[in-house]
């Protein structure tokens, strides 16, 4: 999948539709601020690029994003691990580990235990 750069407030505009969709302009100029112009233009130009789907619904339009949120997230952490860490999953963990040292409790380090030991079985698998 190919990325997609966004500007500023078109990627303001995904996050509120992701966090509250399906929203009207009207919602959307309310999480964002400035005018409501200007929030129908950046859903429009969403809705064009494909990224975003809107139907209408009484006197206005309902957007909501085309893809689920756990597809996005991915081809974005997939940019991120490209742009920021060389395309190093250690680098990637080892930041995160470091960044949540003092707040990642057993329990969560069990859990990542288990997903290495996993991806490791699924290689060994796949060989």
């Amino acid at each position: 999948m190919s990325t997609i750069k966004l500007a500023r407030r078109e990627r303001e505009a995904m996050e509120v539709l992701y966090r509250h969709a399906p929203c009207t302009v009207a919602e959307v100029q309310d999480h964002l601020g400035g005018s409501y112009s200007a929030a129908r233009a950046v859903l429009s130009r969403l809705a064009r690029r494909g990224l975003a789907n809107h139907r209408y619904e009484g006197p206005r339009y309902v957007y909501e994003p085309v893809q689920d949120v756990s597809t996005a997230g991915e081809s974005a952490l997939r940019d991120l691990v490209a742009t920021f860490f060389g395309g190093s999953n250690t680098a990637v963990m080892t930041t995160l580990l470091g960044m949540c040292k003092d707040t990642v409790d057993d329990a969560e380090l069990n859990r990542l235990e288990e997903l290495v030991a996993a991806a490791r079985r699924s290689r060994r698998n796949d060989a």
